[in-house]
């Protein structure tokens, strides 16, 4: 009779080609989670990009600044948040630091997702921001 020295412990070669073929399968489902989640994070921090960059916009037509301006400080605030439109609503003639006046301004941006091997397309995030006039 032939005796084995095999241990508990040892694995057939047979489950090792098991676990190759079980971590085959699902390495790319967790891949596309994990991308898929920092995917997520990065539009997140678009739309608190877009939401810092309408409020420096808004801060801008409130104290008078030209169009121009306001368009400016808003984008550049924006970080690498894909700014499409900046909509400016400003202040009447004549308001001061004591009217209820609000300068307006909305910036909209694109984002695109990008899973690999997948396709999700691209959304459109919005922010307004409002401030009193002459502050």
């Amino acid at each position: 009779m032939k005796v084995s020295h095999r241990t508990p412990c040892d694995g057939d070669v047979r489950d090792r080609g098991a676990a190759m073929v079980e971590l085959a399968l699902i390495l790319p489902i967790l891949l596309m989670l994990l991308v898929g989640i920092i995917n997520f994070g990065l539009a997140y921090s678009a739309q608190v990009s877009i939401q810092g960059a309408a409020r420096e916009g808004a801060r801008a037509l409130a104290l008078s600044e030209s169009s121009a301006a306001v368009d400016l400080a808003a984008r550049n605030a924006a970080g690498s948040a894909h700014v499409t439109a900046v909509n400016q609503t400003a202040c009447p003639v004549g308001s001061s630091s004591t009217s209820t006046a609000y300068a307006t301004v909305t910036v909209t941006a694109n984002y695109v997702f990008g899973i690999p091997f997948v396709s999700l397309g691209s959304t459109t995030f919005s922010a307004t921001a409002r401030m009193r006039c002459g502050l």
